[in-house]
């Protein structure tokens, strides 16, 4: 469906609702393939959502992923102004990702 979001007129929209893909893992290769046709710094942090979520060892609430994403190595402080947009980290993932708004977890999606 992020994809369709793009599309400027109908006849896109219905070429791309033909060309659908077909299961899950075409439906995954499809999000990774628009994923790293981002540019440099929304695919770096797309793939550093999707590196936190799939190796945490529990469901990580929003505000504990984008404090994560904005450590740094040389870091003593948290930099308040480095804490990335909800919606800029849901938006690069390309339909991967979802957030529970009831708890405000975010995780991977299920198809």
């Amino acid at each position: 469906m992020d994809s369709l979001g793009s599309k400027a007129n109908r006849a896109d929209i219905y070429r791309t609702l033909d060309n659908l893909p077909q299961g899950v893992d075409d439906t995954y290769r499809d999000a990774m393939q628009r994923i790293n046709t981002q540019s440099e710094g929304d695919r770096l942090l797309a793939k550093h959502v999707l590196f936190w979520i799939a190796y945490a060892r529990r469901q990580l609430s929003v505000k504990e992923l984008q404090h994560a994403l904005a450590v740094r190595p040389e870091m003593t402080d948290m930099d308040l102004d480095a804490i990335d947009d909800e919606e800029a980290l849901t938006s690069v993932c390309a339909g991967l990702i979802v957030i529970n708004e009831g708890h405000s977890v975010i995780h991977l999606v299920r198809k």
